[in-house]
């Protein structure tokens, strides 16, 4: 185990605190490097690492695997290269649902503050939603009659995804935007692909 109480730091600041409590000469050391280490970004970040987009998904379980799979390869009609590692991700209730439906308004700032960050962290370019069938959180948002109807539960995951492209065109006009959604097949497992809103292919 470290001894913090015997560790000395090399630094100019330090080693001026050490030697004259906190002298003039430390403090200004100190307050300077807390400045640049504390400055905040500006702008949109020149990243080095190739990221490509934000992935907005539901926090459903069942959903995790077949989702990261899809991310993992190329997709014709979504991204021509597999993106691991090239991606953001925030998971919330519901995706699209989460973010535009009155049930949900106390969440949807946390969405655009974590997308304003990656943005400038990461200089993403896309936003690229996946809803899936049999959401819970549609349920809550729009009541199980919504949920347990095919037909009305696919146009409301469409609503709400067409929700979401006007206001990222609003709040952030130069990004990107695809919606899709997963669904189950006859077995149960979600493999099944519909594009809610076409975009950009991502490459």
């Amino acid at each position: 185990m470290t001894n913090l109480g015997s560790y000395a730091c090399g630094c100019i600041a330090c080693t001026d605190q050490v030697r004259g409590g906190l002298a003039r000469r430390g403090f200004l050391h100190l307050a300077a490097a807390t400045a640049v280490t504390l400055a905040p970004i500006s702008g949109r970040a020149q990243s080095s690492g190739g990221y490509r987009a934000m992935l907005l998904s539901c926090v459903d379980p069942r959903t995790q695997a077949p989702i990261a799979d899809w991310m993992d390869r190329p997709v014709p009609e979504s991204h021509t290269i597999g993106l691991r590692g090239k991606y953001s991700q925030c998971s919330i209730a519901g995706a699209a649902v989460a973010v535009v439906a009155p049930a949900f308004e106390k969440w949807r700032q946390t969405f655009w503050d974590n997308l304003g960050a990656s943005i400038q962290l990461h200089g993403i370019r896309a936003l690229l939603v996946v809803d899936h069938g049999d959401c819970g959180a549609l349920g809550i948002a729009y009541g199980q009659r919504v949920l347990e109807d095919p037909k009305l539960e696919l146009v409301a995951h469409m609503a709400d995804a067409k929700r979401l492209k006007e206001e990222l065109a609003v709040r952030h006009p130069d990004m990107d935007l695809q919606a899709w959604f997963i669904h189950r097949d006859a077995q149960g497992a979600f493999t099944q692909w519909k594009s809610l809103i076409a975009g950009p292919v991502i490459s």
